[in-house]
């Protein structure tokens, strides 16, 4: 028997449809404001976080609830048991590169590179940023902080020597020759105080000769001890052969009185050491200012280290969409711009307003906006941890007795070969 067609069903149909369209297809606008959780385990953050979800919640009718974690070790165990499951926290932090990717290779997390591709292509990110947030092309976190590693230096140490900032290596070996001449020591670098700060020059010398060299050690490609490697590790024992280092224990734990008192000229480090000077009351503009270190080749003069931060959405979680929506909220210029001033941080976002950044560091994210540096993933996160975590007690070892550079190199790549045979070539 045929059937007969109802005539009113596109009528309906359209009917339906009117208010989801009207609502323009937001989740969260389609019913009453959601409220979701967001778990850290840094209490500074929940100002930030409240002012965003006030503004979100107008914007997308999507606030988040902040849930504060003041162990760090609990946090990790509770997110960690938490993940498989449907209690997982919607929104959380984490730490990002390799010490997320347990988390991706259990498909715990959710694929964030739709977001990250829109905002790319609206000129609020580096295309670069993104690969510090995920493998293989896909990304599965979102930059809650990012901090470039830069050289701080001493305005006041630079003005009695004569001294310009440096833009070559030949003139930053030129400005640590006259500071040394000068009994300031021209680099800052504690290895017994900071036991993890022994990465900081091997990565810096690595992507200031040859970034590509650097990524191919991280993965495993290159070996530690590949004789590329080892000429740039003698170009760094030449540094500290010549006396232009701190000594080991110097810093203790202050790390801004050598630095502020000027018996230290400069110090490569993370731009959070921003905070420290503030507390000793060094002035940026005034007291200090930074600089990118000079590349030591042509393919080195573009390279910038980053650290980050990253937000993670969790895959099991029921509110896993509107986690997704939230998420695209906050890398916007508006929840940047509001995150950046109520936090007091300098806001990965490259559209974020000039008055949000600290004014030292706001030519330096120009620059990264127009393309003039690669980013690259600091040396704690660009490679396993497994690996990490005792490369870095070799190369301390290295800071205090130079001549150990072989011994030194051999045992790291013996570490890498271990880890990279247990993990089948990950």
């Amino acid at each position: 028997m045929k059937r007969k067609s109802n005539a009113l069903w596109p009528i309906l149909v359209a009917l339906l449809l009117i208010p989801a369209l009207l609502l323009g297809g937001s989740i969260a606008a389609q019913d009453d404001p959601v409220v979701i959780d967001w778990a850290n385990d840094a209490a500074w953050h929940e100002a930030g976080q409240d002012a965003v979800s006030e503004a979100s919640l107008g914007a997308t009718g999507i606030g988040v609830n902040t849930v504060i974690f003041t162990s760090t070790d609990s946090y990790q165990a509770a997110v960690r048991g938490a993940l498989p499951t449907d209690d997982a926290f919607p929104l959380f932090d984490w730490w990002f590169g390799y010490r997320m990717k347990d988390l991706v290779d259990a498909g715990l997390l959710a694929d964030v590179t739709d977001i990250w591709q829109t905002h790319i292509d609206n000129g609020g990110y580096p295309a670069s940023m993104m690969g510090s947030f995920g493998f293989d092309g896909r990304a599965y976190g979102l930059p809650k902080m990012i901090n470039y590693w830069v050289v701080f230096y001493n305005k006041h140490v630079f003005a009695e020597h004569g001294l310009e900032v440096p833009t070559a290596w030949d003139e930053l070996m030129a400005v640590a020759e006259t500071l040394s001449n000068n009994d300031v020591t021209p680099f800052g670098l504690d290895v017994v105080g900071c036991r993890w700060c022994s990465f900081i020059w091997f990565e810096e010398m690595m992507v200031r000769v040859d970034p590509a060299l650097y990524q191919s050690v991280m993965t495993g490609e290159t070996a530690y001890n590949d004789p590329q490697v080892i000429a740039i590790m003698e170009q760094w024992r030449d540094l500290l052969d010549a006396g232009y280092f701190s000594q080991p224990g110097d810093f203790g734990d202050n790390w801004a009185e050598p630095f502020v008192s000027g018996s230290i000229g400069m110090y490569l480090i993370g731009d959070w050491y921003t905070a420290s000077l503030a507390r000793a009351g060094f002035v940026a503009g005034e007291d200090y200012g930074v600089f990118v270190m000079p590349g030591i080749t042509e393919a080195g003069s573009r390279s910038l280290i980053i650290e980050g931060r990253p937000l993670l959405l969790a895959e099991n979680s029921p509110q896993r969409d509107v986690a997704l929506e939230f998420a695209d909220y906050f890398m916007g210029v508006e929840a940047q711009t509001i995150w950046a001033k109520t936090s007091e941080i300098n806001s990965p976002s490259l559209l974020a307003p000039e008055e949000t950044r600290p004014g030292h560091l706001v030519d330096l994210a120009n620059a990264v906006a127009n393309g003039e540096y690669e980013l690259y993933t600091r040396y704690w996160e660009a490679t396993p941890p497994q690996i990490v975590e005792q490369v870095v007690d070799l190369l301390g070892q290295f800071v205090i007795d130079p001549a150990s550079l072989q011994t030194t190199m051999d045992g790291a790549e013996q570490i890498a070969q271990d880890y990279w045979a247990s993990a089948g070539g990950e």
